[in-house]
Order: structure tokens, then sequence, then C-alpha cells
């Protein structure tokens, strides 16, 4: 038995979850169980919530052969509370997938998203995660060909999930493009692209909105997250939790403050 959490930043109704379901439900023997925010919890980043309860609520899920709950919280509650509360300690999940998120998680957009945390937070707790993002922002309520792409990457992840291949402290981030499926032109690692656009405030009546924008072209000059999509590729990114810069922490044993500290021993 293969046993799946689905999870999302865009709220249990969102239509993103729906596919992500759908074409979790094509593997063999997969048990699926979707835990997701009862409302839109996008840009919350890795938020928890202790100041207040979170209630679990059950669902029906589109019909769906799926034990669904909504969570008054942001996705890393979803995942830490149905990994503390809903299964026995010989019963976790075997992969956690978050998404498919409306719009790119792309460079420093996974220190902002949702829907990257969910799967952050399921590397935490000891479980491989997956966050899966679609380039329709504009286009919103269109899937397209989304379920058949992610099918096989899906699956790739789930079997290595279940014989226990996988990197215990890496979350891959998916990024897949709004095409025909016929266009896609592949599956690529990618670096995160971290200069790929520019955050500004513009004045309205209401105050100062966030803005974003973007280069006018898009050279294919290295193999970054935001460039691969753009040129037609499902961009896959693994993102090692721990953040430490271990050269710079061996560099600094030969700062001098630390140095004269280490000679008072």
């Amino acid at each position: 038995m293969l046993r799946i959490l689905i999870t999302n930043d865009d709220g249990i109704d969102a239509l993103g979850i729906k596919k992500l379901a759908e074409a979790a439900l094509t593997l063999e023997e997969a048990e699926i169980y979707v835990v997701a925010p009862s409302e839109e919890k996008s840009g919350v980043g890795h938020g928890l919530t202790y100041r207040s309860a979170l209630s679990p609520e059950e669902r029906d899920f589109y019909g769906m052969p799926v034990k669904a709950w909504a969570i008054n919280g942001n996705p890393a509650d979803c995942v830490k509370a149905a990994y503390h509360l809903l299964f026995e300690e010989n019963q976790k999940p075997d992969i956690v997938l978050s998404g498919i998120n409306v719009g790119t998680n792309l460079g420093r957009d996974i220190y902002y998203s949702g829907t990257c945390s969910g799967a952050r937070e399921a590397v935490i707790l000891g479980m491989p995660g997956v966050a899966l993002s679609y380039d329709n922002w504009e286009d919103q309520e269109n899937y397209g060909d989304v379920v058949e792409m992610i099918r096989p990457l899906i699956q790739a992840f789930c079997e290595k999930a279940k014989r226990d291949t996988l990197p215990p402290e890496v979350f891959w981030n998916v990024n897949i493009p709004h095409l025909p499926l016929k266009e896609v032109k592949g599956i690529l690692p990618a670096a995160l692209s971290l200069h790929h656009y520019e955050d500004r405030y513009h004045q309205e009546a209401e105050g100062y909105f966030l803005t974003r924008t973007y280069p006018d072209g898009i050279p294919l000059a290295e193999p970054q997250d935001y460039h691969l999509l753009k040129h037609g590729y499902i961009a896959v990114t693994p993102v090692h939790i721990d953040a430490t810069d271990k050269a710079l922490l061996r560099e600094m044993e030969e700062w001098p403050l630390v140095k004269a500290w280490g000679e008072r021993g």
C-alpha cells in the first residue's frame, strides 16, 4: 500500500488540488489523504498556528475515494497536524505532495510559498515532500494536460519513496509549463533562479500593493528553473532544508575574533 498525503496553499476547494488527487489516484495501491487549508493561504511561507486552536473538519472531496479534512491553518499546519493527529505511529504517509499551485514557485518564491512549505514541513517530519506548481496564473481555470504531465513524475517519486531511496533532507520543487503535453520538451533538473524578477510597491487609494516585474527577454543561458520553464521544460529542483553555508562556516574559524576567544580556552 502506498500512503500519500496531499496538501496545498490555494485551499481545499481549489481546482489544482483536485487535479493532483486525480493524478495520484492513477497509481497502483494508492491510499490518498487530503489535508488542506479551509481557505486560500498563498504567500504565508512556513507560518505555523500556535496562538489559536486548529479544528480539522472532515470533508467530502469531489466524490473521490479519498479521506479529506479541511483545517483552519496554513499548509505547514496541515502537514504537521495530519502527521501527529491523523496517522498511527506505524502508518505515516510514504510521501507528501503539495499543490498543484495556481502559478509558479520559482527561485526566491520557495521562501514565500505556502505550497513549498507543505513539502518542506514533510521533510522536517521525516517524510519525502514534493511541491508542484503550474504556470497558469493568467489562465487559472485551465489546467490543460497537467494530470498527464505529472503522472509519470509522481510515480517516479512515489516508487523512490517506497524504496526509501530519496535523500532525507531535501524537498523537491516542480514547476510545470502551461503548454499542451505534446509541446513540453522534457523534464530537467534546475537550479533556483534567484534574480529573474524585481519586486516593487505601487500606491492606490487603500495603500501600497506589491507588484512584480519580469525581464522581457528570456535567454536559456543557465539551467535555472525560470529559464527552463519559459523554454518549455518541466523544471525540478532539489532544495536542501539545511541552509548553512558550510564553506563559510570553516572560513569563520580563521576570523581574528573567533581565534582570540579560542585561545582564551
